[in-house]
Parts: C-alpha cells; structure tokens; sequence
C-alpha cells in the first residue's frame, strides 16, 4: 500500500517527506511548518486524500526519510540536511512569506 500512495500521490509524498526531513535536520520553525500548511492545503484542495490513505501515505513518506536518515550515515546526514533539508526549508519559507496576510487574500 506504501509504493501504490507514493505512486498515485507524489507531490503529497514529497511534501511529508520534506516535512520529515527537516524535522531530523532540526529546522522546523514557526516560518517553515507555516509554509509546509500553505503548501499542504494548496495540494489537499487539489488531490483530497483523506482517512486511511492520508495515514499510509504519511507513514511511507516517514518511513522514506527514516530510511534515508539512516542510509547517509553520521557524515552524510549533515550533507543531506544541507541539501534536501535547506531546499525543503527554503520553499517553504519562501511560500509563506510570499503568502498574503490573513483576511487580504484577493478573489
């Protein structure tokens, strides 16, 4: 059920995986999980997963990460937080802060 989400849902794949990533790399902050939600509704409106295949599909993207933690070993960890985690972190950030303030979003 894992590869057949990731297959049907890979931008919502991607997106969790991202989240997880920066969670190991220690830079979820206020600005990035806010930007992560922005980007999770925007794709949730478009793709509605819900119930038990939003939970598989989370714990796929979970288990990618944990599996990539793990693959990358001490030394690599730190490459993959300065590429994968840095990317995630910069879109995010950069999609929040370029999202209007609540209550002025035009039509």
């Amino acid at each position: 059920p894992y590869q057949k989400v990731r297959r049907e849902h890979p931008d919502l794949f991607k997106l969790y995986y991202d989240e997880t990533v920066m969670a190991y790399c220690g830079m979820l902050t206020p600005e990035s999980e806010a930007g992560f939600r922005l980007e999770r509704d925007a794709l949730l409106q478009a793709d509605p997963v819900q119930g038990d295949e939003l939970r598989t599909l989370r714990v796929a993207s979970d288990m990618a990460a944990d599996y990539a933690y793990q693959d990358y070993g001490l030394n690599g960890q730190k490459r993959w937080c300065k590429s994968e985690g840095l990317e995630a972190y910069n879109r995010f950030v950069t999609r929040y802060r370029a999202a209007p303030p609540p209550g002025t979003e035009s039509e």
